[in-house]
């Protein structure tokens, strides 16, 4: 029965982190301000997250590491990523996941 269910959860959760909203394109800019929260910004605008850096996450992620080197990799190639985000009120969108397109 145990394994029935963690079965189901380990398939689950992807579903769930995938269906975040989705945009793609080329990092533009990369931040890392003093309170530890990494801010991204692409080569276009993004219609749900206005701020000026869009994009957030936080570097207490256990995924930060990972995304960070994603994203200076895509910076320096000059390759397309995706990412999923959740939108909030603030202007910002909080990370979901991270992946390259090409």
């Amino acid at each position: 029965m145990k394994k029935i269910a963690c079965f189901i959860f380990a398939i689950l959760i992807p579903l769930s982190v995938m269906g975040a909203p989705q945009y793609q394109g080329k990092i533009k800019g990369f931040y890392l301000n003093s309170s530890g929260t990494y801010l991204v910004k692409f080569d276009t605008p993004t219609p749900e997250c206005p701020n000026s850096w869009p994009f957030r996450y936080h570097n207490s992620s256990e995924s930060a590491t990972g995304w960070t080197s994603m994203l200076l990799t895509a910076r320096t190639m000059n390759k397309t990523i995706r990412v999923g985000y959740s939108p909030d009120s603030s202007g910002s969108c909080s990370v979901a996941y991270f992946y390259f397109m090409d």
